[in-house]
Parts: structure tokens; C-alpha cells; sequence
């Protein structure tokens, strides 16, 4: 995840995953990345989609 966070910020990008697994939600944050919501529907897992903007 670090290299390619290294080009996110180097072309001032947003970067934008999502996690099922609320386990992973603290390794996003370590990198910068903040918690913008959470998607679920029916019964399936709630995905928490992410957003980095460039550093």
C-alpha cells in the first residue's frame, strides 16, 4: 500500500477503497485514509468505503 500511495500523492489523487472487514479499518487509518460511510444492503456485509486525499 505504500508505494502506491507514494504515486497517489505524487499525481494529487484520491485514493478510495472499501472494507467489508472491520478488523482492516485501522490499518487504512495508520495510512491517512477516514471512514466516509457505510453501504449494506439486505443482509450482506457493510462495506465502509474510504477516502485519502493526496499528503
Amino acid at each position: 500500500m505504500t508505494e502506491a500511495l507514494k504515486a497517489v500523492d505524487r499525481d494529487g489523487l484520491i485514493a478510495y477503497p472499501e472494507s467489508s472487514n472491520p478488523k482492516n479499518i485501522s490499518l487504512y487509518q495508520r495510512h491517512g485514509f477516514e471512514v466516509i460511510g457505510e453501504i449494506q444492503s439486505g443482509n450482506s456485509p457493510i462495506l465502509r468505503p474510504m477516502l485519502r486525499k493526496a499528503q
